[in-house]
């Protein structure tokens, strides 16, 4: 207050020395006081004003110095696969596979590809199997291992390496996998902690790094960059696989009825990178060829080779809802098993592989055409929202 008061009595003073300033007497305007009287009065009261209030402001440094994790930690985002749909490029990867992070700090992995996968830490588990037989009176005879498909995470999040961890499946149908986009553990304890996606098993795995404060680990812009570059060089080796799976593919056969077997390559795959393609994906045959789809022994995926001729698309799963209890997800026989085998590609009806698993030798599926003259669409049920989409043009002899 006292401040204040001398604060006021100077500028009292100081206004009586202008006389214009309406509202004071001709006795006001006797009591002069020098400007520079009034700066030095003001510069005091200032000084004076400031380390009042520095003194009540609580210092925060005690806070700085003292060593409080929970100011510091950070969230760390794992881009899961990476694809260019618009041609069936793709890398069933981790972005980036390798992570060094902080006790305390939080680890997002998003899910990044139309493509089908999990974020699964086994902690010394064995690897489930991804199919377990369906129960008795079932449409299906197997159905997704729950242990697979749901997630199964830690009390609030919080991991410290010692349980089974996964993220369910990441997969682009939300109300089959319950929403899954994401999952995110915060890591408790020193350590490397591997993980992998039990879809593509140990070809697609990852480690998180956790160390104490102390180290010196790569900001989470620095980690988003680094991802974002190890996806534009695995996309640009996938691009790079088009010229190796088109030289791999047979050269057509001529047949001693005057018909043609025509060959298309299904797949193609070399270390982190895939195509998800037909090579050729189009294809121009007559009436009475034969077109045999052949798989690559370097492809790593299962396919189908499905023809809808117009009828609705076959989902892989069939959702039998438990009530209370997680739906039951069967493993659709018309998705799992062949559609008309051995019969000429009309266009009516559906005609499919049902699902090719890689063998050795390769597996192969063969069409024979039958009297239609046009185009005839085709996919993969599995990766054609990558991509994996072909045409038969048929055209008359």
């Amino acid at each position: 207050m006292f401040f204040m008061h001398s604060f006021r009595e100077t500028v009292r003073r100081a206004t009586a020395h202008c006389p214009g300033w309406p509202g004071l007497t001709k006795q006001q305007t006797r009591l002069l006081l020098k400007p520079s009287m009034i700066q030095r009065s003001l510069f005091v009261f200032l000084a004076a004003l400031t380390s009042a209030c520095v003194l009540l402001v609580p210092s925060t440094r005690a806070v700085d110095d003292d060593d409080d994790d929970e100011d510091r930690h950070q969230t760390y985002t794992v881009l899961v696969g990476a694809e260019d749909a618009t041609v069936g490029a793709g890398a069933p990867a981790f972005f980036p596979d390798t992570v060094t992070i902080h006790v305390g700090d939080t680890v997002h992995w998003q899910r990044n590809t139309n493509e089908i996968h999990t974020v699964t830490f086994l902690a010394g588990t064995p690897l489930p199997p991804f199919n377990v037989p369906a129960p008795p009176d079932q449409p299906s005879p197997l159905m997704r291992n729950p242990v697979v498909i749901f997630p199964t995470v830690p009390a609030n999040g919080q991991y410290d390496g010692t349980t089974y961890a996964n993220a369910g499946i990441f997969g682009p149908d939300p109300d089959i996998f319950q929403g899954v986009e994401s999952f995110d553990l915060t890591f408790t304890q020193p350590g490397t902690y591997p993980y992998l996606c039990l879809v593509h098993g140990v070809r697609m795995s990852g480690e998180i790094i956790v160390v104490d404060h102390h180290v010196h680990v790569s900001s989470p812009g620095a980690v988003a960059a680094e991802a974002k570059r190890l996806i534009e060089e695995a996309l640009e080796d996938a691009l790079g696989l088009f010229g190796l799976a088109d030289a791999e593919v047979p050269a057509p056969t001529q047949n001693d009825d005057g018909t043609t077997t025509f060959y298309v390559l299904v797949g193609f795959s070399a270390g982190e990178s895939d195509v998800v393609h037909f090579f050729p994906d189009e294809l121009t045959v007559h009436p009475g060829d034969t077109v045999e789809w052949v798989f690559s022994m370097e492809d790593v995926d299962n396919h189908t080779i499905t023809f809808l001729n117009g009828n609705a698309d076959i989902p892989d799963l069939l959702v039998v809802d438990q009530g209370q209890d997680p739906p039951l997800l069967l493993v659709n026989p018309d998705f799992l098993f062949p559609l008309n085998p051995g019969e000429p590609l009309t266009g009516d009806g559906v005609y499919s592989s049902g699902k090719v698993v890689q063998t050795d030798p390769p597996a192969s599926f063969s069409l024979t055409i039958g009297n239609i003259i046009g185009d005839e669409p085709y996919k993969c049920l599995l990766h054609d929202a990558s991509g994996m989409t072909g045409l038969l043009h048929i055209v008359p002899r």
